[in-house]
């Protein structure tokens, strides 16, 4: 039992030991932790981020697109349509049964389509470079508030 009671101890004393860490900084490694660990400032790097994968977005819009389908039909029962048999060299008010068209047909298609001018993608890229100074400006303006 006095074992137990020393282990129990032990453990106890040991968690609390662990448990109470004392972090001491430097100045600069204070501004650097508030800056790696503040909620906004982490938000603003994000923003940036954003900002970045919005202007490629806006960017990609103008380079060239390659749009390519491929269709497959397989009939399982043709369409039969009647037709007079004295087409054919039959007997006149009779009927033969003929099928038109393929039991199977493939359709490929490719289109490549790219903007030559278009005034609306040159703002849009111009507006993508404006927004990711501001994020960029933003961020440096959070930077500054923390520290």
């Amino acid at each position: 039992m006095r074992k137990l009671i020393i282990l129990f101890t032990l453990m106890v004393f040991s968690t609390i030991a662990f448990t109470q860490e004392s972090n001491s900084f430097s100045l600069q490694e204070a501004i650097d932790y508030a800056l790696e660990h503040n909620r906004v400032a982490i938000n603003a790097t994000k923003d940036i981020e954003v900002a970045k994968q919005q202007k490629w977005e806006t960017t990609a819009t103008g380079l060239p697109q390659i749009n390519a389908t491929v269709d497959y039909n397989k009939w399982l029962k043709q369409q039969v349509s009647l037709i007079p048999a004295e087409f054919f060299g039959g007997n006149p008010g009779e009927f033969s049964e003929v099928i038109f068209g393929t039991e199977q047909t493939v359709t490929a298609t490719a289109t490549l389509t790219q903007k030559l001018f278009d005034g609306s993608y040159l703002v849009g890229l111009q507006s993508a470079k404006v927004f990711l100074e501001i994020s960029k400006n933003a961020k440096e303006k959070t930077d500054l508030e923390i520290r």
